[in-house]
C-alpha cells in the first residue's frame, strides 16, 4: 500500500451489529433455498460439464449478495465476524446442495425420497454421497468425481467466506450516526502512463487527488468516489478505482478495479 500514515485510512471499528441474528435467522434459509435451485438446475439441465460452472458461479454470487446485503442491512463492522458467519454460510449451503441434490437425483431416478428426513440425516446424506461419488452420475467416478466435488467444496465455503469478509472493504460508517456514508460525488482523474503500470496496492492516495480531472469517456482513469454521512455531514471518506476500456464483441466495455484502502476525513 502507499506510504500515507495508517490514520488517514478508514477502519471499521469491528463492531457487530445484527449481523449474527440476521444471517443466522434470515441468511441461512434463504441460502437453503438457493442451494435447493442450484442442486435441481444441475440434476435437470440438459447441458452438462463446463456449463456447470457458470451454475456454479451464478449460486456463488447469488449467495454473496445476500449475505452482503445482511450485512450492511445489519450494520456489521467487523470483518472477522463476517468471516466466521461466511464460513457458517458456506457449511450451510454445502450441506443442503447435497441434501437437494440426492433429493432431486432421487426424483430424477423415479425413486422420490422425502426431504425432511434427507434434511435430518447428516450420516445418510454422507453415506449416499459417497455411494454417488464412487459410481459417478453423469460420467467421472471414483478419484475423479471426489476431485470435482471436492473443488465445488471448496468454492462454495471458500467463495462465501472470502465474499461475505470482503463485502464493507470498500464501505465507510458514520459511528455517530450508526449509519453507513453514501455515495456524494465521483471525480474522475487522469491517470499518467508511470501510475497505470503500478500494482494498485502501490498507488498513493494523495498522489491521486492531485490528478487533473477529466471526462468520464477518457481511459484509463482513476474514479474518487467521496462517500459522505447522510446525517451529520460530517464523515467523510474518498475510495479509487481504476476503470478501464476493452472491447468485447465489437462493442466497448468498461471495467473497474477497486484501489485498496479508503482516505478518512472528518469536517
Amino acid at each position: 500500500m502507499s506510504d500515507l500514515s495508517s490514520d488517514m485510512y478508514y477502519k471499521h471499528s469491528g463492531r457487530m451489529g445484527l449481523a449474527i441474528p440476521a444471517i443466522l435467522i434470515i441468511g441461512l434459509p434463504v441460502i437453503a433455498v438457493l442451494s435447493a435451485v442450484y442442486s435441481y438446475i444441475i440434476v435437470y439441465c440438459p447441458v452438462i460439464g463446463y456449463v456447470n460452472i457458470l451454475f456454479l458461479g451464478g449460486y456463488v454470487l447469488a449467495c454473496g449478495f445476500v449475505l452482503a446485503g445482511l450485512a450492511r442491512i445489519s450494520k456489521c463492522r467487523s470483518p472477522l465476524i463476517l468471516l466466521v458467519l461466511g464460513l457458517v454460510a458456506g457449511l450451510v449451503g454445502l450441506y443442503f446442495c447435497w441434501v437437494f441434490f440426492i433429493h432431486a437425483y432421487a426424483r430424477y431416478a423415479g425413486q422420490p425420497l422425502p426431504i425432511l428426513p434427507l434434511v435430518l440425516s447428516p450420516v445418510g446424506i454422507w453415506e449416499m454421497a459417497k455411494a454417488i461419488n464412487a459410481e459417478g452420475w453423469w460420467g467421472p467416478s471414483g478419484i475423479a468425481q471426489w476431485a470435482l466435488v471436492s473443488v465445488e467444496a471448496a468454492v462454495i465455503v471458500g467463495g462465501l467466506a472470502l465474499f461475505t469478509m470482503n463485502s464493507i472493504d470498500q464501505e465507510a460508517f458514520c459511528e455517530d450516526c450508526r449509519t453507513w456514508c453514501n455515495s456524494f460525488e465521483t471525480m474522475h482523474l487522469t491517470l499518467p502512463e508511470e501510475m497505470a503500470t503500478k500494482k494498485l496496492s502501490e498507488l498513493n492516495h494523495l498522489e491521486l487527488l492531485a490528478l487533473d480531472e477529466v471526462d468520464k469517456t477518457t481511459y484509463p482513469r482513476i474514479d474518487a468516489e467521496v462517500l459522505q454521512c447522510g446525517g451529520c455531514k460530517n464523515t467523510q471518506a474518498i475510495r479509487f478505482k481504476k476503470v478501464s476500456q476493452y472491447m468485447e464483441e465489437g462493442q466497448p466495455k468498461e471495467a473497474s478495479e477497486a484501489i485498496p484502502g479508503i482516505l478518512m476525513q472528518r469536517s
